[in-house]
């Protein structure tokens, strides 16, 4: 959107668009910019700068813009561009293949040698799996289970077992003829190097539950501790509850620490007669969790390992790369398609999901390295006419606060992405304006409702001295506008202040206004 001032003749860039009718009404485009630039004069954006891009995705004429070739910390909508990088490579059909080996020989049930699990970057590994091949993603006001720990409310558990694939490969390697194990359990995640580099936390090639401890805490009785119902439960982790029940009127405060390794702390109040509240802990070390959850599956099947269940997963025992044989592959569990891993986290804006693109498609340019996907988000953007000084990514999800590109960039990106073969999938991933993901309930009764498919976006930060300041705000997507249009667009903003962080909703609002705005009058 628009560099704004407290008056619209003092915006740094230029307004394009259609001119007046003979009437003197203003139609089409030139109303388009007018509606925005009423919503940019608000004395919220007095301090903040605005751009935009809407373009016809038929001809790519511009249809009207504004500081388009302005810089913005866009956030989120940074996934475009991770996403793009991963799917391009693999594929919407993609499916995720985790398979066991067996190390060693097999008498009388009892194998000695090594039972090895092979991480391949399989985000939900069996969760949120729903019948005809979907994934579960929550649609708003319920927000995902990895935003538990944020200031907004509606945290949900993705629904499913996050055990449960354990519990078909263990189930498997017993019905191979396997009771009793004389060796070890390996997880081999060496798809990737786990990297902690991103703002959102470790990315690695085994997943379990996302690689969260989902913490579900409710209340009692005044003055009781609050009951907590956790998962996944293994012996990797316990759980001491600290927490108490406080009156009805009362704020409810929870945290969770880690203050020696696999004890995680929950502290704080809850109020009484309030719905239960969800909190998560990060898993530290997931290949060595992962370990613990397929031991313990394995004993629940009736297949004895001698190792001890718990510890670091035990890396030196791997068999040298590319040395598996099909004949020692026990079972595999086999995912659903990677268009459902695309629509899953740009429906909910999962960050971790995105960082993790950014990984897959290092792995497709040979490096093991996560930064090396970075490079390969440039290059699909390049690719698709994108300029290399619009776009810098530096990281998968957007929440880098250096993160940086333009309102042209995204709608160039956009137009010219929906032409590959796998721009579909990428349209269908995105949230659909009032009817589903982070934009479920936004203008769900304005006529633009259903008829236009966006990313939500942004970066809110606070000073030590309490300021909150949204460094960057946008929406991008596509629109079949009321005059039979189909646009694609971007609109951004910068440094707008803010009192509290309930007071952020109104910015979205006004870009969804301006949304509707694009829809209605082109």
């Amino acid at each position: 959107m628009a560099s704004v001032s407290a008056a619209l003749a003092l915006l740094c860039g230029s307004v394009t668009g259609a001119g007046a009718s003979t009437n003197g009404a203003v139609t089409g485009a030139a109303g388009v910019a007018k509606a925005i630039a009423r919503i940019e004069r608000f004395s919220r954006y007095r301090q903040s700068d605005w751009g935009y891009d809407v373009l016809d995705q038929n001809s790519g004429k511009v249809l009207v813009a504004q500081n388009a070739q302005k810089m913005f910390d866009p956030g989120s909508t940074m996934k475009l561009y991770a996403v793009s990088a991963a799917l391009s490579r693999y594929g919407s059909s993609y499916r995720f293949r985790t398979p066991v080996y067996r190390e060693g020989t097999v008498a009388d049930g009892t194998l000695s040698g090594n039972l090895v699990l092979v991480g391949s970057g399989d985000l939900t590994f069996g969760l949120r799996e729903e019948p005809g091949g979907k994934l579960y993603y929550e649609n708003l006001p319920k927000l995902d289970h990895s935003y538990a720990n944020t200031d907004l409310p509606g945290a949900v558990e993705p629904p499913g077992d996050p055990l449960s694939v354990f519990n078909q490969l263990a189930a498997k390697v017993r019905a191979s003829g396997i009771t009793r194990v004389i060796g070890n359990v390996v997880i081999d995640d060496r798809l990737f190097t786990a990297f902690d580099g991103f703002p959102d936390g470790l990315i690695s090639p085994i997943w379990v539950n996302e690689n969260l401890i989902d913490l579900l805490v409710w209340p009692d009785a005044v003055g009781k501790p609050a009951s907590i119902k956790w998962r996944p439960m293994t012996a990797s982790y316990v759980v001491d509850n600290r927490t108490r029940t406080v009156g009805a009127k009362e704020q409810t405060m929870l945290d969770v620490v880690e203050p020696t390794p696999g004890k995680l702390v929950v502290t704080g109040q809850i109020a009484a007669g309030s719905r239960p509240v969800l909190r998560v802990w990060e898993i530290a070390d997931p290949s060595a969790f992962a370990r613990t959850a397929f031991i313990e599956a394995l004993g629940r099947a009736g297949v004895t390992v001698t190792a001890p269940a718990t510890g670091p997963n035990p890396e030196a025992l791997l068999p040298p790369r590319g040395s598996y044989r099909d004949a020692d592959m026990i079972g595999q569990h086999i995912s659903d398609q990677f268009s459902q891993y695309v629509k899953l986290i740009m429906k909910v804006s999962y960050n971790r999901g995105a960082d993790l693109m950014t990984c897959l498609a290092a792995v497709k340019l040979g490096s093991s390295d996560c930064e090396a996907g970075l490079l390969a988000e440039v290059k699909t953007a390049t690719g698709l006419g994108v300029s290399s000084t619009s776009v810098f990514p530096f990281d998968g999800a957007g929440s880098n606060d250096q993160d940086r590109t333009t309102p042209a960039a995204v709608a160039t990106f956009l137009r010219r992405v929906v032409k590959t073969s796998y721009g579909k999938t990428l349209f269908r991933s995105l949230p659909i304006l009032g009817r589903d993901g982070t934009l479920a309930d936004v203008e769900s009764k304005s006529p633009a409702a259903a008829h236009a498919q966006v990313k939500t976006g942004n970066r809110v930060v606070e000073t030590a001295a309490g300021q909150i300041i949204v460094l960057g705000n946008s929406l991008a997507g596509y629109a079949q506008t009321k005059g039979g249009k189909r646009v694609v667009f971007m609109v951004a903003v910068g440094n707008v202040p803010i009192r509290t962080p309930a007071s952020f909703l109104a910015i979205t609002t006004d870009q969804a206004r301006m949304v509707v705005t694009i829809q209605q009058d082109l």
